[in-house]
């Protein structure tokens, strides 16, 4: 999408090792939101990891969840809901209600770009009230480097923060 891979093998590793890194090993969460489903790599990770976890994902693009699901199984994915919304609609809404999380993915990309919402930490210390863990993807490459520095800095001047680096991507947990 936008000619960036943001679904498959790629995508599940990236996942798969920050999950690693950046959670106890004792980590089991009940309850999972996706931010930026996507075609759904990340969810099968979380299915294969923790199969009783119920998962939510939120998607803003409809074209993308019937590509997820017609191409990448995502309708075969156990304990999983999505919904077409954008992610701060959503956030609101549940900001309102009792509902939290075990645990919180952020993976929002409009192409290569973020949307303004994801680095206001404001927003990110509502999102951390839904979340007991808050986990950030963020593109760590070439261009994307100083714009993630300068993300993380502002992140640690609110929150005290773990990372996890992979080849392209730094995954930031809140």
């Amino acid at each position: 999408m936008g000619n960036l891979t943001q679904s498959g093998q790629v995508i599940e590793k990236i996942w798969g090792r920050a999950f690693k890194k950046l959670l106890p090993l004792a980590f089991k969460p009940t309850s999972v939101l996706i931010l930026g489903f996507g075609a759904g790599s990340v969810a099968k990770v979380i299915s294969k990891k923790w199969s009783k976890a119920k998962i939510t994902g939120i998607e803003i693009d409809p074209v993308v969840i019937k590509i997820a699901k017609e191409y990448f199984g995502a309708d075969k994915i156990a304990n999983l809901k999505i919904i077409n919304q954008d992610a701060e609609s959503y956030i609101k809404k549940v900001s309102k209600i009792k509902q939290e999380f075990d645990l919180v993915l952020v993976d929002c990309y409009q192409g290569y770009k973020i949307p303004k919402i994801f680095e206001d930490i404001t927003f990110l210390r509502s999102l951390k009230k839904k979340g007991k863990v808050v986990l950030v993807n963020r593109l760590f490459w070439e261009e994307h480097v100083p714009k993630t520095l300068k993300f993380l800095s502002s992140l640690n001047q609110a929150f005290s923060t773990t990372t996890c680096r992979t080849p392209s991507n730094l995954i930031i947990s809140l």
